[in-house]
Order: structure tokens, then sequence, then C-alpha cells
């Protein structure tokens, strides 16, 4: 697969996306946001679930299925669901 392929390809899958630079992080395919405390942020992206978890974490931005979070990230989990296709 090329490397224009490939690109088109990963923004044509409806599954979460997640772009993380040091104390910032910004999530696509948004459906649902689950959890949000100072330490967690659980988003549903439809299939998978994402939750973000670290500290003085804070929603700068929610809009069009993106979600732009900052704070200090410790870590980033993926679940599934029980419906999987």
């Amino acid at each position: 697969m090329s490397l224009k392929e490939e690109f088109i390809f990963d923004f044509a899958v409806k599954m979460p996306r997640i772009l993380v630079s040091g104390n910032a992080a910004v999530l696509d395919n948004i459906q649902k946001v689950v959890l949000i405390s100072g330490d967690q942020i659980i988003i549903n992206s439809g299939k998978r679930f994402t939750a973000v978890a670290g500290r003085n974490l804070e929603i700068r931005e929610l809009a069009d299925q993106r979600m732009y979070i900052e704070g200090e990230i410790d870590e980033i989990r993926f679940y599934g669901t029980s419906q999987e296709d």
C-alpha cells in the first residue's frame, strides 16, 4: 500500500484515533463523552472506548467528533465493546 493510500485509509476508518504531543492530545471519531474528571476522560467511538488518564486534564474544545485535551497525560487505553463486528 502506498503512503497516499495508507493515509486515505486511515481517515476513512471510523475507529478511535489520538494524536499526543507534550501536554496536549487530539481525539478523533468521538460519539459520546462517558466520563470527565481531573484525572480521567473516557470517550465512546462507537465500537471502541478510549480512556485518557493523567493529572489536571481539561477538555479545551469539543466539536465535529473531535476533542482537544490539555493536562499531564500519563496513559492512554483503548477498550472494545461486546458488540464487535
